[in-house]
């Protein structure tokens, strides 16, 4: 019975990857995913072109940490991302539910990313890198013209109109909120003193997804990649 039990998790280690969840329809290959504050544990691994090496040790540590303290991973979006900042070195970050993880690095990533999915082997991973460059840089054009035509009519029909209540109660009260926020963030760090929390958030900032391991990708005959790609801020 045990034995049966350990084949069927086997069987069942990665679910079928579906790359239509980063498509926009049928006009885009691409999709473009908004993050606030999303956490991750994070842990680090040395890579090779990119493709890091020792991932699933790097993941086991992560989720330990979590494990430890007290801490779950999402039950939904779950992910693994590595950002491979340079061809030899990876961070690997696991996603978790809590902003705090005692005794670990906690990133908090935020922004509008370009997600696409690629399929093949990873010896196209510079070439996979180098696509979705490309594609940013097309994305940022076509962004900044839909913003400008925006803002362009907005601009006219807002001219004489009155500054609204809100805004006016903001002015009286400006470091309302702040304070607020500020108190929470030393009652945290005083609760976790172990706890680091860092926020990524910049201009060339990419990260890799691989749904599946290498055993279920050669099991499904197909091996995944989504590379996410910084566009902005949000």
């Amino acid at each position: 019975m045990q034995s049966t039990e350990i084949s069927k998790s086997a069987e069942e280690c990665c679910y079928p990857f579906d790359p239509s969840l980063y498509r926009d329809g049928r006009s885009k290959d691409y999709k473009l995913i908004k993050w606030i504050d999303k956490p991750f544990v994070v842990d680090g691994t040395r890579c090779l072109f990119h493709v890091p090496l020792a991932f699933g040790s790097a993941v086991m540590r992560a989720m330990k940490k979590i494990e430890l303290s007290g801490a779950q991973v999402p039950k939904k979006d779950f992910m693994i991302l590595s950002d491979c900042s340079s061809p030899w070195w990876s961070d690997v970050l696991v996603s978790t539910s809590n902003v705090y993880v005692e005794g670990a690095e906690v990133t908090m990533i935020s922004g509008l990313y370009l997600a696409k999915a690629f399929e093949g082997d990873y010896s196209n991973m510079g070439k996979w890198v180098q696509e979705i460059n490309e594609l940013v840089v097309e994305v940022k054009k076509s962004t900044v013209k839909e913003e400008e035509e925006e803002h362009e009519k907005e601009i006219l029909p807002n001219a004489n109109n009155e500054v609204p209540e809100q805004e006016e109660e903001l002015e009286l009260l400006p470091n309302a909120n702040v304070k607020k926020e500020v108190i929470k963030q030393k009652e945290d760090d005083e609760l976790l003193p172990n706890t680091k929390k860092v926020t990524r958030q910049k201009d060339g900032s990419i990260f890799f997804y691989y749904p599946t391991c290498p055993k279920c990708a050669k099991k499904y005959g197909k091996n995944y990649v989504v590379i996410f790609a910084w566009i902005s801020e949000v």
